[in-house]
């Protein structure tokens, strides 16, 4: 890799793989939205213009949150993603042919009725229709990541994902000496989830050897929430009661991404302990709980 172009470079994902990039002692040009929205035409030619000399382009630029923001938000979520999408393959394919696109997707681009989540059944079947419009516009991407967790996530309970929801609850729980912590379902939901810095370091060393392929880049391994949650909480030093209260939704009872492909063809494998990462996490949101515990994703989710 000579040069590394980054869309959705400034994001929660794009920090930790400017910080990788930066250990390898790899250049690259990284932007967010402020910088150059990529649901303008005019911004995504100026940009793509200005780095000729990228080699590889990691895309992940994309308007998303988890929680029930994609319910609350479909038909945008399906226009402002298109528009992103287009625009960043039409930049591609007009002034940096020769690079190497490699674009990031979602696990929710899978059918919801999929049993067993390998790349060749990514197209067979509807998306569940809560995160429909959002699944839609990532079935053309390329890598498959697990949910992510660390530095700089998102924490608000009303857009995060699930490691970083459970983070700023028991966080905060042991911030305000409260007595319980309540986790809807109960705890033996299976789902996917990684380190934030296993991907990013997954990532630079998949996107070489890639070549017009789908992958999911996972452990191949489930964790139950349950076990999820009690990690967090040992990392968080919280001594209360843990509700698991089995009268709330809770989804799928089993969904995570199959990672035989990444092992067998790429000679790759995703670490799936993920304790080191949660403690980690745990004590950066704790320190800078204060300046994070209001911060949101968008003005309104």
């Amino acid at each position: 890799m000579k040069k590394v172009l980054i869309t959705g470079g400034t994001g929660f994902v794009g920090k930790h793989l400017q910080a990788e990039l930066a250990s390898r002692g790899i250049p690259f040009s990284a932007f967010g939205r402020r910088q150059f929205d990529l649901t303008r035409w005019e911004n995504a030619e100026t940009v793509f213009k200005n780095n000729l000399d990228a080699d590889l382009i990691l895309h992940l630029a994309s308007f998303q949150a988890a929680g029930e923001f994609p319910g609350k938000h479909t038909a945008e979520q399906f226009f402002v993603n298109n528009l992103i999408h287009n625009h960043a393959l039409e930049a591609w394919r007009k002034f940096i042919p020769q690079a190497r696109f490699i674009a990031v997707g979602a696990s929710c681009a899978y059918p919801s009725a999929a049993q067993a989540m390998t790349e060749d059944k990514i197209f067979d079947g509807a998306i569940h229709g809560s995160v429909y419009a959002y699944g839609a516009t990532k079935r053309l991407l390329y890598i498959v990541p697990a949910a992510m967790f660390g530095e700089d996530d998102d924490f608000d309970e009303a857009t995060a994902h699930v490691p970083g929801a459970l983070i700023a609850r028991f966080v905060r729980a042991v911030k305000m000496n409260l007595p319980e912590v309540e986790i809807w379902g109960d705890g033996s939901q299976v789902r996917d989830f990684m380190d934030v810095k296993d991907f990013a370091r997954g990532l630079l060393d998949l996107a070489p050897k890639m070549e017009r392929d789908i992958v999911n880049l996972v452990s191949g391994r489930g964790t139950t929430v349950k076990e999820l949650a009690l990690a967090i909480s040992e990392a968080a030093g919280f001594r209360g009661k843990i509700f698991f209260n089995a009268n709330r939704y809770t989804g799928a009872k089993e969904k995570f991404l199959d990672a035989t492909k990444l092992r067998e063809k790429y000679k790759m494998e995703i670490p799936h302990n993920l304790a080191p990462g949660l403690r980690r996490t745990v004590a950066w949101y704790a320190q800078n709980y204060e300046a994070v515990k209001e911060r949101r994703k968008f003005a309104e989710a």
